[in-house]
């Protein structure tokens, strides 16, 4: 199965469009011309040209990251099958799973085998209408949805969870306290404005047995760890420096632990010598969580990514993902995750995917990351270029339409990050801005362009899973390259050798009557409508 059509398959071609589902024990096949495609095994199989009429919407929130899903509705004649009596007999196609694709038709001769065929979507047939006092029995219109991308999967394991698998632990600060899991290395040597690292005691510990006579064990981790020691700190900031051991909790999860002895001078539950605590809270020397999709922790952004959608019970189109990853991987996040209720999508749509230059989008494989190109790339080639007026090869379909005005800019950004465990601060700050006032402040040319032209306009934001220097700049830079200049959208019409373009692609555009010349835009939605392509640009 293709991905897309070059321009070179699409010069001289028009699309057929089909659709496949499976009703009533066989398999239907239509589409909007008769066409027979060759599965690699030799069968064929024919396409009847009963779509009558169809909406293909492909779209992605380029400045947002809430999830766009496609839209695809139509209507069509079904063959051999008594609609009307199937449904008298409950027998509907109400979340039937059905696929719609395309071919290309050159010189009448289909161009493609079923297995090199352009899926647009997978989903569930929903709300199909049926029985048209106007129209054939077995005519019907339906339209066809993904199923919902969040699922109820926890990011945690519900049996996750400090009980009477402890026999001695601490009731009163661990009882009921979910593993921590480990993301990154944490506080471990944070780097400073001033270029000098600092460890912040930034995950929790819980004890989960009690002194003995002997010591208290702390858990630090429901897993594995790349770390070899942690330092743990109590109430009264006493700390340890100890070997990260490891056991299993009696019901196959293996989770990470300290020890803590008498002449550590860390305060221990049932234990007076070395006073009270009612937290304890510890930096490790390396890394939590290993990771799976490549070498030591799992700390990088496409890396958590995956490992998230992973645990999400959701579809995901996980080759889209490990292509942007070496992208997204250089961001870095650390930090724990003790939240027993949060689900693992709804945990990354919150900590994780607004602090990377991509908009997500449901498509024919799932859940997929869409780069934004104009603001995450410093140097980006254009897919190609578009020349757009009346008498051009674009014609222009809608007036120019603001998506952001000046007033909800963003030129100037402090954002709060590393954040420290005991009183649950940031404890670093990194600002982008116009004029370097502040040894944290980083100076950007689209900040001083955009206060130029339109004033300060400055936001603040707190992050929980960044510790990185680096990735706190860059996610301010990105956050100022991307929200402050206006934003517009204009719709044109193109012929069917366009549909090579991709939600996402950059195209250098010309609109002589606006005086718009070679303006850089990127590409937010795509629909057919009955011969042609209609696109909608985004730019500055």
């Amino acid at each position: 199965m293709s991905d897309i059509y070059t321009q070179n398959d699409l010069m001289g071609a028009r699309p057929v469009f089909c659709v496949q589902f499976e009703y009533a024990g066989k398999i239907h096949r239509y589409s909007t011309e008769y066409v027979t495609l060759t599965a690699e095994d030799g069968d064929t199989y024919e396409y009847l040209p009963t779509i009558r009429d169809f909406d293909y919407t492909e779209s992605a929130q380029i400045l947002s990251q809430d999830i766009e899903s496609n839209i695809v509705m139509m209507g069509l004649v079904l063959q051999d099958v008594n609609v009307l009596k199937l449904w008298s007999e409950g027998k509907t196609l109400e979340g039937t799973a059905a696929q719609f694709f395309y071919v290309l038709l050159k010189n009448e001769q289909v161009q493609q085998t079923y297995s090199q065929r352009v899926t647009l979507y997978r989903g569930n047939i929903q709300e199909p209408q049926i029985g048209d006092p106007d129209d054939l029995d077995d005519f019907v219109s339906f339209s066809i949805e993904s199923p919902p991308y969040e699922s109820d999967n926890l990011l945690i394991d519900s049996n996750m969870y400090i009980d009477n698998r402890f026999s001695t632990r601490h009731i009163e600060t661990a009882d009921g306290k979910p593993y921590p899991f480990i993301i990154g290395s944490g506080g471990y040597k944070v780097r400073q404005t001033e270029g000098t690292t600092k460890n912040l005691f930034s995950s929790p510990a819980y004890c989960t047995k009690e002194y003995d006579n002997h010591n208290a064990r702390f858990m630090i981790a429901g897993h594995r760890v790349t770390s070899t020691t942690a330092t743990i700190q109590d109430d009264n900031y006493e700390t340890a420096t100890k070997t990260i051991q490891t056991d299993n909790d009696g019901r196959g999860n293996i989770y990470s632990y300290i020890e803590i002895v008498p002449s550590d001078n860390v305060a221990m539950p049932a234990y007076s010598g070395s006073g009270d605590s009612r937290e304890w809270w510890v930096y490790m020397n390396d890394g939590g969580l290993l990771n799976q999709y490549g070498d030591g922790d799992l700390s990088r952004g496409g890396d958590i990514c995956r490992w998230a959608l992973s645990r999400s019970g959701t579809e995901y189109d996980d080759a889209e993902w490990a292509n942007l990853s070496v992208i997204l991987n250089q961001y870095s996040f650390s930090g724990y995750i003790t939240d027993p209720e949060i689900t693992a999508f709804e945990w990354l749509q919150a900590n994780i995917i607004p602090y990377l230059p991509i908009s997500v989008q449901v498509g024919a494989n799932g859940i997929r990351p869409i780069l934004n190109q104009m603001w995450a790339l410093t140097h980006v080639s254009a897919v190609t270029t578009l020349d757009i007026g009346d008498d051009k090869p674009c014609i222009q379909v809608s007036p120019i339409t603001t998506q952001r005005n000046t007033a909800d800019l963003v030129n100037q950004l402090t954002l709060r990050y590393a954040k420290k465990g005991h009183d649950q601060s940031q404890s670093n700050i990194c600002r982008v801005t116009n004029v370097k006032t502040e040894s944290y402040d980083v100076v950007s040319d689209y900040s001083v362009k955009s206060v130029n032209l339109y004033g300060q306009k400055p936001v603040t934001i707190e992050v929980d899973y960044i510790y990185d220097r680096d990735t706190a700049v860059k996610v301010a830079m990105d956050r100022i390259r991307s929200g402050c200049l206006p934003v517009y959208t204009v719709q044109i019409a193109t012929a069917a050798e366009f549909g090579y373009l991709r939600i996402g692609d950059i195209v250098d555009a010309t609109i002589e009557r606006y005086f718009v010349l070679n303006r850089r835009m990127i590409v937010a939605g795509k629909v057919w409508n009955d011969t042609q392509w209609t696109f909608t640009l985004l730019f500055e």
